[in-house]
């Protein structure tokens, strides 16, 4: 659910990136970019977001997971315990980081073909008159 509601807020933040350079892109278009190399902008974009998110994403849940196996918990009888007791396991930092990329995917294509189809003399003519 987590990485749902990152998803649609990534969405949210690219699209208004999208809007906000509308008169940059338009720009690069009239000077000679193609519609995909617009795209592949948005795209580098996107894999920044997707790489560095699950980097951090990584080592500050690696740091609570830690923080949290340390909570002192006395526990005697069926469970013996001295410290609340955490699993962890490289396949979950994994699966997130995963998952992470795939919702950067989906979250980012539309504004990245967006940004891409935007034609140059409408919008420099709207924008500069």
């Amino acid at each position: 659910m987590v990485i749902l509601l990152a998803g649609f807020g990534i969405f949210n933040v690219l699209t208004m990136t999208v809007l906000s350079k509308i008169k940059e892109i338009a720009i690069l278009r009239s000077i000679g970019y193609r519609r995909r190399d617009i795209s592949a902008i948005f795209s580098l974009a996107r894999a920044l977001i997707a790489a560095l998110g699950s980097f951090i994403g990584c080592v500050c849940g690696g740091l609570m997971v830690i923080g949290v196996s340390h909570i002192p918990l006395r526990v005697r009888g069926l469970l013996y315990a001295d410290y609340f007791p955490v699993a962890s396991d490289w396949h979950h930092y994994l699966w997130a980081t995963l998952l992470a990329i795939v919702a950067v995917a989906i979250a980012s294509y539309v504004p990245a073909h967006r940004a891409g189809l935007l034609s140059p003399v409408a919008t420099l003519r709207g924008t500069s008159g």
